[in-house]
């Protein structure tokens, strides 16, 4: 079943008529029997199959007790019709299996094949218990071994029970063989059809209630799906930040940290850069703090396609920038700021009505000795001072470190 017709059988009462055994709404009777369609029309071809085998079969009795003529041929008619018709039924189902949801068909090859049994009971009346026997099996394989609905499945024991009285009481004039007769073929046709009417209930709240825990789950795995969704947007929040769409100091003293031990542990080079705009406070006086965000969302945009993959350019606060450069050492990063502050000064920032240029001043620093991070981020800094000092628009490497 769809998603939209879950839902709606979840929240539809599921009532049961109590005469019938199906689903009160017709779109939830409709949903059970497309979920058994496969095994129902299975069981319907294999029983016509059977059927048509059985009918065969007992064309050999009747050759071997009657004698040829039209009562012998007419039976040997009937019975090479009917499960000609039985055939042809299967045929159908095969080609056109929604045939056996409705019941409609199996219904009419029932009917189709209980005046055989009439006429088997006046044309060999030495054989009136085994036919009564034969109505009694039909009776109740009306309702249990044909899938069929039992609104349908009751006008075919009718006339079984009705058909079979009649013709016991019309070759018998004793009145007690007659009632013997319809209460012999009326109760396998009662237990057929509560036993039939149990079945078809239990059928359905089990289907009922399997779709309730479906939307259960349904539902849990909705809720999952979002809580993990919102667990990723807080944690998101959490690490970036919103203006620049740039990792913040939390997310970069995470990943400088495992780097830092990381590093230590292998021995290859690791340098890190703090960079600062220059004069970003004159930005915001001149031309308002829309702009200065507007500057700092380019300078972000311009990290994000200036450094490799495996390098971290986080925004810290305000104007400042950190760069974690992975396998870098001190000349190799100074390479690489100098360019970014090079394309940085030569990029125009759109401001709407017009453009502007800034320029930005960063100190470079590699670790060395099993440096702390404090002491890297001090060692960048007084780096970044000097070169504000100098002028600004530059970049300026820290000495070497010691152990700290």
């Amino acid at each position: 079943m769809t998603t939209t017709n879950t839902l709606h059988a979840v929240n539809t009462i599921a009532v049961i008529r109590p005469l019938t055994g199906e689903f009160a709404d017709s779109r939830l009777e409709l949903a059970f029997r497309n979920s058994t369609w496969e095994q129902v029309v299975r069981q319907q071809r294999s029983s016509l199959l059977i059927l048509a085998v059985l009918v065969l079969a007992f064309a050999l009795p009747d050759f071997v007790a009657m004698e040829a003529g039209p009562a012998l041929w007419l039976l040997a008619t009937y019975r090479a019709l009917f499960a000609l018709a039985l055939l042809v039924g299967i045929e159908a189902l095969r080609r056109a299996p929604e045939l056996g949801l409705h019941g409609h068909l199996l219904m009419w090859l029932a009917l189709l094949g209980y005046p055989f049994l009439f006429l088997f009971c006046a044309l060999r009346p030495e054989l009136r218990m085994f036919n009564i026997a034969t109505v009694m099996v039909m009776q109740i394989g009306v309702f249990l071994f044909w899938p069929i609905r039992l609104l349908l499945a009751l006008p075919v024991a009718l006339l079984g029970a009705a058909g079979e009285t009649l013709c016991i009481g019309w070759f018998s004039a004793d009145l007690n063989d007659t009632l013997a007769t319809g209460f012999s073929v009326c109760m396998p046709a009662v237990l057929g059809y509560f036993f039939a009417l149990r079945l078809q209930t239990t059928a359905r709240q089990q289907f009922w209630l399997s779709q309730q825990l479906q939307f259960v789950n349904h539902e849990l795995s909705g809720e999952i799906a979002r809580r993990v969704a919102l667990q990723e947007e807080l944690e998101h929040q959490a690490t970036t930040d919103m203006l620049t769409g740039l990792p913040n100091r939390r997310a970069f003293v995470a990943r400088c940290s495992a780097e830092l031990a990381r590093v230590q542990r292998s021995g290859e080079a690791l340098s890190l850069a703090m960079l600062d705009l220059d004069h970003f406070k004159q930005v915001n006086d001149r031309y308002g703090h829309a702009a200065g965000d507007a500057v700092l969302r380019s300078v972000g945009q311009l990290c994000t396609h200036s450094f490799r993959g495996e390098d971290m350019a986080a925004r810290v606060g305000g104007e400042e920038f950190l760069v974690l450069l992975p396998g870098c050492r001190l000349e190799q990063a100074a390479a690489v700021m100098e360019r970014f502050v090079s394309t940085l000064a030569k990029t125009d920032i759109d401001l709407g009505t017009q453009t502007l240029r800034v320029t930005a001043t960063a100190g470079v620093v590699q670790q060395q000795a099993s440096a702390s991070l404090d002491a890297l981020l001090a060692s960048a800094d007084a780096a970044l001072y000097a070169g504000k000092q100098a002028g600004r628009n530059r970049v300026v490497l820290a000495p070497a470190l010691v152990a700290g």
